[in-house]
């Protein structure tokens, strides 16, 4: 048997997430403006504060080491971007479909989300108020974290506030199901309420919403074929598998795993799992009453998701200073995290003679191009912005929004105009051009 994978809708679906906004508030570069994230490692601020207090100015001791911790995973931000591109150009209007279908697809579809993680995308089911979410295992594998994505509630267009932080609660992997639990997940949401298995019965309609080869939020119609005891399949990655599984016809392509079943009254009767190499037509739900089971479970059943281990490389320094004084800022520092030579891969700018801190910028991959730009919400920096410039062409492509507490970035959106990374780091572009930064090849994006 094959397991239904992550192809081209990986890709697709990652861009959908691209022109939203999660639980930030939508937020221009301004006097505090926005955060982006950085390279992973651990340490003290010591030395770039005491720079800092030579100077005049107040670097916030734990400003740099927080960058030196908290870096965006760059592949998954380009599939995140390219996902809210296309995003507005795939929703299905609910005007499309039958009376009964209509129905069914606008109870159940605010409660089906996109799910997000590094290894590819798919499909979930909201099943409580309190933002419990169920979807595969092999949506999530051992990612400790995932992006979810709320439907936009008419229309095409994808708005603020629908991508959220989703903690993995607990997994079995030999029923192929997972629990998520929704980070501060909206004051409202809707969510499915679960079906009885001894309703079930061959013959009967069945319908299933998710987000198959990219086109988000697809319902298709079906019916059951069979229902399968103590079924068995393997997976690409060779895991053996085994529970009750509901075999339909709805058609189930990749994108649709762990999207819902639902039966004429919109309740989940099961979770889209897997379809057939050997014939067209024939896909598997884990059924509702296995569902119940892993619910109930204490844990986790084989490997629980692991925690991806914090890169580290030493304490960040900041041993190069620069004056900027003429332009309205005091001075510039250079700080190495990840970098063992030069150029610096953190630059601190401070606003005015003994002004707070302004922004910082970080260094792409690509050694001497400064791609990214983070400025603070706050005059404390609790929480803050990330202004990504994917490819480097001077356009900010993605807005990552940090909050109070939080580690990691916790949603995304797309900027609602073109903002230039030479603009929001006007100061360190100057300063590069005079050649008061004396590193050859290091540039601005533009």
């Amino acid at each position: 048997m094959k397991r239904e994978g992550n192809s081209t809708g990986k890709i697709l679906l990652m861009h959908l997430l691209l022109g939203i906004s999660t639980n930030a508030t939508a937020h221009e570069p301004g006097a505090w403006g926005t955060w982006v994230g950085v390279a992973e490692g651990t340490g003290s601020v010591q030395e770039a504060t005491v720079m800092a207090e030579a100077s005049g100015s107040d670097l916030p001791e734990d400003i740099l080491a927080t960058l030196g911790e908290s870096k965006g995973d760059r592949a998954t931000e380009q599939k995140i971007a390219s996902s809210l591109q296309k995003l507005g150009k795939t929703l299905i209007l609910e005007k499309t479909r039958g009376d009964k279908d209509v129905s069914i697809y606008r109870a159940a579809s605010p409660a089906v989300v996109l799910v997000i993680a590094e290894g590819g995308v798919g499909s979930g089911a909201i099943i409580d108020n309190k933002g419990h979410v169920i979807t595969n295992w092999h949506v999530v594998k051992s990612e400790p974290r995932v992006i979810v994505v709320f439907k936009p509630k008419d229309g095409a267009e994808l708005t603020k506030d629908l991508a959220y932080l989703a903690t993995v609660v607990k997994v079995d992997q030999v029923t192929d199901l997972a629990l998520l639990r929704i980070e501060r997940p909206p004051k409202s949401f809707s969510f499915l309420r679960l079906g009885n298995i001894s309703t079930l019965a061959v013959g009967q309609d069945v319908h299933a919403i998710g987000h198959p080869e990219g086109e988000v939020w697809t319902y298709t119609k079906g019916i059951i074929s069979q229902i399968r005891l103590k079924y068995k399949w393997t997976t690409e990655e060779g895991l053996a598998h085994e529970a009750r599984v509901i075999q339909t016809q709805t058609p189930i392509n990749p994108g649709n795993s762990g999207g819902p079943l639902l039966d004429d009254n919109a309740r989940l009767i099961g979770i889209n799992s897997f379809f057939s190499g050997t014939g067209e037509g024939i896909n598997y739900a884990v059924a509702v009453d296995v569902v119940e089971a892993f619910l109930k479970m204490p844990g986790s059943r084989q490997a629980a998701p692991s925690q991806r281990p914090k890169v580290t490389t030493g304490k960040p320094q900041c041993p190069e200073t620069y004056d900027t004084k003429g332009q309205g800022w005091a001075d510039i520092l250079g700080c190495y995290s990840q970098a063992s030579a030069p150029p610096p891969d953190i630059w601190v700018v401070f606003r005015g003679p003994k002004g707070p801190l302004g922004y910082a910028a970080l260094n792409s991959p690509t050694l001497g191009q400064i791609d990214r730009v983070v400025m603070g919400k706050d005059k404390q920096w609790q929480s803050r912005e990330h202004y990504i410039d994917l490819d480097c062409n001077g356009t900010i492509d993605l807005i990552g929004h940090q909050s109070k507490g939080s580690e990691e970035i916790d949603s995304y959106r797309a900027p609602s105009g073109t903002l230039r990374l030479a603009n929001l780091a006007k100061e360190l572009d100057s300063a590069i051009k005079a050649r008061k930064i004396p590193h050859s090849g290091l540039r601005v994006c533009q």
